[in-house]
């Protein structure tokens, strides 16, 4: 008896070593069912896949639940990097309608164009009624009284609400990830979006591992425009590209613990040694980032004088899109050129 207790604590024992590490990235890809409750982790059975029950946010922040029957078949969708995940992973049949093309820049322009679009900006809330949708996929800053009104207001009609994360919480790469986690769960396409999001995990680890050595560390300013003479000022909660530029080896400036509105005498005094600019719903990256360079105010500056100047996607930088890990491929070459083979 004695021998056989001991023969079960070594089994127990190699059982543990053998076990899978913990994750050592920068971020961390939870495949498990963090966030949701009810219903099976994954499952290409859709009976046995529902209901789930997602973990979501409010405009305002607060915490609410909403749970998904059955698998959604009409949805409207407000938001082009939402448009996106649902062709990415195969659900654009699914789309009632479309609003809200935020994105300056996409990889599916020609589907997106053949989706039914309800408008390019903010929908009525009779627009979205008349298709009487099951689901409304959108970002949380629709759901305010002067556009589509609270989560509850669709509810009560019978109609689920799934906002990506918003700004009240903290925007971060996991937020990001979290997202596309829930998006799997929503639609049951969970071995899909798993496998998506460990290759971009993988990528990012690749840089963030190789960057975590840097000893010269270059101040890098993000200067956000939304057509207005003067550009804003995103703090870390309000985007995801701080992330890139302190993950690829720099520094990333923080001028404001909020969102505001920079006047050029403080981009001049903040002086960085590099500058990535963002447009929103603007694609033309030669003609922004020229504007830039060519204000006389501003040639003294280190970064206009070296040139230091990159424009990125305003959707990936600030809230995350499916070209997140290519941007910051692009924003470490940009930082740590040396180090990852930029220009």
């Amino acid at each position: 008896m004695i021998q056989f207790t001991i023969l079960l604590t070594v089994l127990a024992l190699f059982s543990a070593a053998c076990g899978n590490p913990p994750h050592q990235g920068a971020h961390s890809v939870n495949t498990d069912s963090q966030g949701v409750e009810g219903g099976t982790e994954s499952g290409h059975n859709g009976s046995q896949h529902y209901p789930v029950t997602l973990r979501i946010y409010t405009d305002e922040g607060k915490e609410m639940k909403q749970t998904i029957e059955k698998e959604p078949q009409k949805v409207v969708v407000l938001g082009t990097a939402m448009a996106e995940l649902m062709i990415q992973f195969g659900q654009k049949d699914k789309i009632a309608g479309l609003a809200y093309l935020d994105q300056s820049f996409s990889p599916y322009t020609d589907e997106i164009a053949k989706l039914p679009l309800l408008t390019e900006l903010w929908p009525s809330k009779e627009a979205v009624i008349a298709l009487q949708p099951d689901l409304i996929y959108s970002m949380s800053s629709a759901f305010k009284e002067d556009r589509l009104g609270g989560i509850s207001f669709w509810n009560e009609r019978g109609i689920q609400v799934v906002p990506a994360s918003n700004f009240n919480i903290g925007r971060s790469i996991d937020n990001y990830f979290e997202d596309i986690q829930n998006f799997g769960k929503i639609f049951n396409v969970e071995e899909q979006t798993d496998s998506y999001l460990k290759q971009q995990q993988t990528r990012i680890d690749e840089i963030t591992q190789k960057a975590q050595h840097v000893k010269a560390k270059p101040k890098v300013l993000l200067l956000a425009s939304a057509g207005r003479e003067n550009y804003d000022y995103y703090p870390p909660s309000w985007c995801v590209i701080d992330e890139m530029v302190e993950g690829s080896g720099g520094e990333y400036m923080q001028l404001a613990d909020g969102y505001i509105e920079l006047q050029i005498e403080a981009i001049i005094a903040a002086n960085p040694d590099k500058i990535i600019l963002t447009h929103f719903q603007e694609s033309d990256h030669e003609s922004i980032k020229n504007k830039l360079l060519s204000n006389p105010r501003l040639k003294n500056m280190k970064a206009i004088q070296t040139g230091n100047v990159m424009v990125a996607d305003y959707t990936n930088a600030i809230r995350g899109g499916l070209q997140l890990t290519d941007l910051y491929e692009e924003v470490a070459r940009f930082v740590q050129p040396e180090l990852f083979g930029g220009q």
